[in-house]
């Protein structure tokens, strides 16, 4: 008997006995190698070894009864990684977090919903163990539901005393690909406070120091697509801060263009979590962690970088080897620029998650005063050519 499943494209660009842990978590990472070694995982019709890697849309076959893999995690959410308590998911858009306001649809019972309507916290506490008196999982950082990518959850206390001091300290480092309208500059860091934007904050004045990095790796056709990093973590700290400096990204019908018809989504996805450097030396890298790990760029990103005229390959190639931005002289941008996140109009589906469910309110932000600081754009670059990215 065999198992047959088709790669999506959060799990593509995994071996064979990875992606059938992918798919198939309740899977012993020896066992999956042996099958691999043994000649029963099949990668698009031929026989896989050791350097045989998947694509999207191809397919698995598995030599093995059904039901001896244990049941497929729903491919909305993807464990790529498992290393004792410690989980490393790539969530594709449209999952919720959290439960909370806009989880479901209005007015239908908790027990009438679809699997695929569940909260990455229910889904992986229906796979894995939670640790008795534990409150997890806890997020290392949160993605809003139209964010696709990399998130990291500890199912154990000893899990969370291992990564939290490397995250609180900024040695582990979520890079995000990020496709906005409009030509910006080569590299640059948005710095400045987001005031609060919880219901429960609102005219309270209150405002936080926010700090966003940036690397441009391809622009044409009136978009660009750039990796962003956070130095700090901010309710929907990309998408204001990119929207403040005159790039809104691609797809965000709250913070940018009100018609995104054309947008398969919001074009933000936090790709890879790597090593970076910290100022306190005290702090090692956690025994439990990668010293990389990426998710593969999502088809509503890769299709619209491809329509739009830039070369998917080379901004794949340059956002690999992209580094921490440098800091550089600021620019003081206008304030009216700054607040024109604060729109009361068209609140979206804002998730109002509390602060106590996630170590770090990692990928949003909001807006107050505003000081940018950009590097100088390329002097051989096209001064006509807009580019566009999504968050």
């Amino acid at each position: 008997m065999t198992i047959t499943f088709t790669v999506e494209e959060s799990i593509a660009g995994l071996r064979g006995d990875h992606v059938v842990r992918a798919r198939h978590p309740d899977v012993d990472r020896e066992f999956a190698l042996k099958l691999l070694k043994a000649g029963r995982i099949r990668i698009n019709g031929a026989v896989a070894n050791l350097k045989t890697m998947t694509t999207a849309g191809g397919t698995v076959i598995v030599d093995i009864a059904e039901g001896r893999l244990g049941p497929a995690l729903s491919p909305r959410f993807v464990v790529l990684r498992e290393d004792r308590g410690l989980l490393i998911v790539d969530k594709a858009d449209g999952v919720a977090m959290h439960e909370g306001p806009g989880v479901g649809e209005a007015g239908d019972a908790e027990e009438d919903r679809d699997d695929d309507d569940l909260p990455l916290t229910d889904a992986l506490k229906e796979r894995f163990p939670v640790e008795p008196g534990f409150n997890g999982p806890s997020f290392l950082g949160r993605l809003d539901r139209p964010t696709s990518g990399l998130v990291v959850a500890a199912m154990t206390e000893a899990a969370l005393r291992d990564v939290e001091p490397a995250w609180r300290a900024g040695l582990i480092i979520k890079e995000y690909v990020v496709v906005v309208h409009g030509r910006t500059p080569s590299k640059g860091i948005i710095d400045f406070p987001l005031a609060g934007r919880r219901a429960h904050q609102r005219g309270t004045g209150v405002v936080e120091g926010a700090k966003t990095g940036y690397t441009t790796v391809g622009r044409a056709g009136g978009f660009s697509v750039v990796v962003a990093e956070l130095f700090t973590g901010r309710t929907h700290q990309i998408r204001r801060h990119f929207k403040a400096i005159g790039h809104p990204l691609v797809g965000d019908t709250r913070y940018g263009h009100r018609d995104e018809s054309g947008a398969k989504g919001l074009m933000l996805h936090a790709w890879r979590l790597r090593k970076g450097v910290s100022d306190d030396a005290t702090v090692t890298w956690p025994e439990r962690l990668p010293k990389q790990i990426t998710s593969p760029w999502p088809d509503r990103i890769r299709l619209h970088l491809i329509a739009c005229g830039i070369d998917l390959k080379e901004a794949e190639a340059k956002a690999k080897a992209v580094g921490a931005p440098k800091p550089v002289e600021a620019v003081v941008v206008p304030a009216a620029v700054g607040s024109a996140g604060h729109d009361d109009e068209d609140e979206g589906d804002f998730e109002d998650e509390d602060e106590d469910e996630a170590l770090v309110d990692e990928d949003e932000g909001e807006d107050g005063d505003l000081h940018v600081s950009d590097e100088d754009e390329d002097e051989d670059e096209d001064e006509d050519e807009d580019e566009d990215e999504d968050e």
